[in-house]
This record gives C-alpha cells, sequence and structure tokens, in this order.
C-alpha cells in the first residue's frame, strides 16, 4: 500500500466530500442524522452544514467494516509526512495521545522519568495507572523567570536516581517556545536502554519548515505527541501519535491506542487532521515562511514599545531552538501581572492571547495569524502602556513579590494513588506548608502541575500559589473553586522518609 501513497491525497477528507451530495437515511448515532434533528438554538449559531458533516465513520468516511481503509492509508501518510514508522490521529487532544505512548512503555508500578514542565496529562496517567513519577528537574531563565525545560545533565541526574525507569519524557517545545537538544536527551535516554517520549504538542510542524525547529523524532526521539490543532488548523482535539521502533513495540503502542481512542470518532477532527497535514506536507516551507515574517515584524513593533520586552535570547535563536512564532512579552515593568494584562487586552481591544502568567503575556502566531491581528495586538499593548503612564491605577497591581518559579522542588511523601484515596480535608492555602497533597494544582494555561497527590506542599509552593491566585492565577479544576483551599491528606506530615526526589 505505502508505494502508491502521496502527501497530496486526503482520504478521510476525501471520503466526508461524498456525503456532502446526499443525505443518508441514517438509523444510528449521532442521534441528529445529519441536521435533521439540529438542538434548539444551533441551527443560526453554527448552521445545518456543520451537522451534516457530523458523521461517523461507517456513514463517511468509510463503510461498516472499514472496506476502504480510508484512516489506516491516512495514518500511513501522515506517518510517511512526518518520518515516522507509525501515526495514528487522535481525537481527545495531546492529553489522550500521552496516555497511549506512556500505557505502550510502562506498567503499574513501573518508574517513568517526567519533566517538571510536563502537561498534567503526564502526572494523570501516572495517577491513573499506578506509574511512578520519577522527577526531571527543568532548567529555569531567572531573569525571565520562564522554565526552558529538562537538559542532558538533568537528565542524566534523574536516571541516577532512577536507575530503574522505563521513558523519559520530555517538553519540546515549551509553552513558550523554546525547544530542547532532542539529540542529545535521547543519547542519554537509549543509553539506558529505554525511549524518549516527546511532549510536542506545541511543534507538530517543525518537521515541514526548515526556519523552524528540528522535528523531534528526526532529531532522534522515539515518540512523539503533537496537537494539530494548536498550530497546524485542524479542529479542536485534533492530535497525532507519531513513532518509531526500537525503543517502543509498535504493536503495543497500537493495542494502547485501541484502548483509548473512542469507538464513534468524530470524522470532522479526523479529517481536519488529515487535511492539516496534507497542507503542510505540500506547502509547509511557504505557510511558515510567512508566519515567522509576520513574526519578526511583530516582535520588532512589540520590542519598540517600552519598558516592554520580547523573549528572544541569541543563543537560543543561534542554535535554532526557539520557535520565533511564539512571542513571550514580558509586562512587569509596567507594574501588572500578565494576568492583569490579558484581561485588560481581551475586554478593552477584544484580544485573546495565547497564554498569560505572573509576569508574561504570550502570542501564537500560526498560518491562520492575520496581519490585521498583529496591528490590533500592537495598537493594544501601546494603548496598555499609555493608560497606565496616565493612571498607573488603572489595573490592578502585580504582587509585591512575587516568587520566581525556580523556587518550587518535589518532594514525594507517599505514592500517588494512596494519596488520591486517602482520608483527607481541607486546609487554607496559606496553612498547608508541611501537609501531603491530595488534588492536582495545576495553573492554567499552560497546565503543569505544580502540585501533585502524594507530593509534600512546601512553603514554597504555598508562597508561590498564594501570590499566583492573588495576582489572577486559573487553577484547572480544584476542589475548592475559590481557590482559598487545598486537599490534603487527612494528617500532618513530618518528612522524615523522604524520596529520592527530595527538594529536586
Amino acid at each position: 500500500m505505502a508505494d502508491d501513497l502521496s502527501q497530496d491525497q486526503a482520504p478521510i477528507k476525501e471520503g466526508m466530500a461524498a456525503v456532502a451530495h446526499g443525505r443518508i437515511a441514517g438509523f444510528g448515532a449521532p442521534a441528529h442524522n445529519q441536521g435533521a434533528g439540529i438542538p434548539s438554538g444551533l441551527h443560526r449559531l453554527l448552521g445545518r452544514r456543520l451537522f451534516k458533516a457530523d458523521v461517523l465513520a461507517p456513514k463517511g468516511a468509510d463503510d461498516r467494516t472499514e472496506s476502504k481503509l480510508a484512516l489506516q492509508i491516512a495514518h500511513e501518510i501522515a506517518a510517511k509526512a512526518w518520518g515516522a514508522e507509525i501515526c495514528r490521529f487522535a481525537t481527545g487532544g495531546s492529553t489522550e495521545s500521552l496516555h497511549v505512548v506512556l500505557s505502550a512503555v510502562a506498567r503499574p508500578g513501573d518508574t517513568v522519568l517526567i519533566a517538571q514542565n510536563a502537561h498534567k496529562a503526564e502526572w494523570a496517567h501516572a495517577l491513573a495507572t499506578g506509574i511512578t513519577p520519577g522527577f526531571v528537574r527543568a532548567d529555569v531563565d531567572r531573569d525571565w523567570d520562564l522554565e526552558l525545560g529538562v537538559t542532558p545533565e538533568t537528565l542524566e541526574e534523574a536516571f541516577g536516581r532512577h536507575p530503574d525507569a522505563k521513558a523519559a519524557v520530555v517538553v519540546s517545545p515549551n509553552y513558550y517556545g523554546v525547544a530542547l537538544d532532542i539529540s542529545a536527551l535521547a543519547a542519554v535516554a537509549h543509553g539506558h536502554g529505554v525511549p524518549l517520549i516527546v511532549d510536542a504538542a506545541w511543534g507538530g510542524a517543525f518537521a515541514f519548515c526548515d526556519r523552524l525547529p528540528q522535528d523531534a523524532l528526526a532529531a532522534g526521539a522515539d515518540a512523539q505527541v503533537c496537537s494539530i490543532h494548536k498550530t497546524m488548523g485542524a479542529l479542536a482535539q485534533g492530535s497525532a501519535i507519531l513513532a518509531n521502533g526500537g525503543f517502543i513495540d509498535l504493536q503495543r503502542l497500537s493495542l494502547a491506542y485501541q484502548l483509548f481512542e473512542t469507538t464513534s470518532p468524530s470524522v470532522p477532527i479526523l479529517a481536519s487532521v488529515d487535511a492539516a497535514r496534507r497542507d503542510h506536507a505540500l506547502n509547509g516551507q511557504a505557510m511558515w515562511a510567512e508566519v515567522l515574517d509576520m513574526a519578526h515584524r511583530l516582535r520588532s513593533d512589540i520590542a519598540a514599545i517600552l519598558p516592554l520586552r520580547v523573549y528572544g535570547p541569541a543563543p537560543l535563536a543561534a542554535a535554532n531552538r526557539l520557535d520565533a512564532s511564539k512571542l513571550v512579552v514580558d509586562v512587569s515593568p509596567l507594574g501588572v501581572s500578565g494576568y492583569a494584562a490579558d484581561d485588560w487586552l481581551y475586554a478593552r481591544h477584544e484580544i485573546s492571547m495565547g497564554l498569560s502568567d505572573a509576569r508574561h503575556v504570550q502570542a501564537v502566531l500560526s498560518p491562520g495569524t492575520t496581519p490585521d491581528d498583529c496591528r490590533r495586538l500592537v495598537a493594544g499593548l501601546r494603548d496598555l502602556v499609555a493608560t497606565l503612564e496616565a493612571d498607573p491605577s488603572a489595573l490592578p497591581p502585580a504582587p509585591a513579590d512575587l516568587p520566581g518559579i525556580h523556587t518550587l522542588g518535589f518532594e514525594q511523601a507517599m505514592p500517588g494513588p494512596d494519596a488520591f484515596f486517602a482520608e483527607v480535608e481541607e486546609v487554607a492555602l496559606e496553612d498547608a506548608a508541611g501537609r501531603i497533597a491530595a488534588e492536582t494544582i495545576a495553573p492554567a494555561p499552560p497546565g503543569v502541575p505544580r502540585l501533585v497527590p502524594g507530593q509534600i506542599v512546601s512553603a514554597a509552593h504555598v508562597a508561590w500559589l498564594v501570590a499566583n491566585r492573588d495576582a489572577g492565577t486559573f487553577i484547572l479544576d480544584p476542589t475548592d473553586p475559590s481557590e482559598q483551599r487545598v486537599r490534603v491528606v487527612r494528617r500532618s506530615v513530618e518528612p522524615t522518609d523522604r524520596s529520592a526526589d527530595q527538594k529536586r
């Protein structure tokens, strides 16, 4: 089959196109039956075409027995595009994709090294399956208060504490556009006989433009997970799993995919991933050259708005390890938090930033970004500076003492599942130091946990979380939506029996 495949094919999208020429008399799901039964209020809001396209595989991309092999062919074409031996599309986002890959490499009780700046998806999988997470410290740019990621030295250090680890998971690029030295990290992991898994949620397009950092698989990673919806234009939740054999059992990976992927995947999501892959394989270099040129102009325009700063260290740029399509702007010289600036830009200028934190706002440019979008952002930031120059109290001030991200360590007092299912109580966040966390606390975006079940809540965690809460952070799914209290194991902790990860 592989010899007949071409990157100008999009078999799932082409299968859906056939549906548009008529309406199947459907007696199954989805119950709206191609828009014949649209829920009230949605016809005018979303239109009939959206529902007409919302079909399952037997009514759209393929037939009951998948005899056309539409999805299978799409997977093969995509694998070839990324230079992988295997590809699988996921409709549950890269959270699902990460669960799949981790299930293929580790069983309950095994240790997997997880980067400090990994998304909550990796930590959630460890909690749900009984995998033991081995903490890998992420380097921090203290001047900017940004986590950069795992280095070969910090990964080797983690293997020294966990020589029985079955895999290592790192994030590249991170949420601020910094890509890692994947070749060196893969050499470390392979030296210990285990695979390197890369959460490349924000780096799906890297394989298609040489002005972007090197693709993780091309650099030697064994598996990567890409959110095709984040930067490549697919519908939300569209993700791809890409892997090579050698250190990963590809049959087990395929079986794990069947465990996690829904039996009723959204064909529109699958078709959008298929079409986004085709566009990038055929035109990715030109598409992203235009985006990066636009990003360069935007970077210059924002850098001229003093006292704002735009992230872009020369060493990272020279090593092609900085994705220039992601612009991080330091607003702290204005005396306000990134959260406050984000809210103000949205309320005043209808600008939605990609990310905000205690000090920064971030703009993510993609093939869908327009020059007008960039002009609006520049005008909004100029207005922000002018507004605060005229009236420094126009926005809430940033907390006087914002602890740096480098102050956060990791000390595990008990296995995560034991803490999650233990007798618990809720205490004021300010009183939580010395207790064992029984819930995940993950400010979002980017959704990186700062506490996970079983972890000792240090005084540094309390100081950092309180300051960020007061500055305006949003925490994903806390047990207390007011963010005043935290769920802990029902007993005080004297951390005498400390894990090997203590104070990392």
